[in-house]
């Protein structure tokens, strides 16, 4: 995820369009926040089982997947960075096991 976030920055973080701008930092904090929840060995609720519970992790990505929605209506030129984030973050598992 790190590489389709730096390309998207690229692309988001210097528009011309202010709502652009805000629309990309909340995708970028929602994704952060959803790679932290996922990933072990974190600070907070995360480091004490290794991740947050499946019901945590699954709203994290409705949200993170609804924000990239909201900024590719407003930034069509970003279709095709999103959509490879799209991806990404819907493979992303719920539960420990997968």
């Amino acid at each position: 995820m790190n590489q389709l976030l730096e390309k998207a920055q690229n692309r988001c973080a210097n528009h011309s369009n202010p709502a652009v701008r805000g629309a990309w930092r909340d995708v970028r904090d929602r994704v952060k926040r959803l790679r932290d929840s996922t990933s072990v060995g974190t600070y907070g609720p995360a480091s004490r089982n290794g991740r947050d519970d499946p019901s945590t992790i699954r709203l994290r990505k409705k949200r993170a997947l609804n924000a990239i929605r909201r900024l590719r209506k407003k930034a069509p030129s970003v279709s095709r960075q999103m959509k490879d984030l799209e991806e990404e973050i819907r493979e992303v598992p719920a539960r420990k096991g997968i």
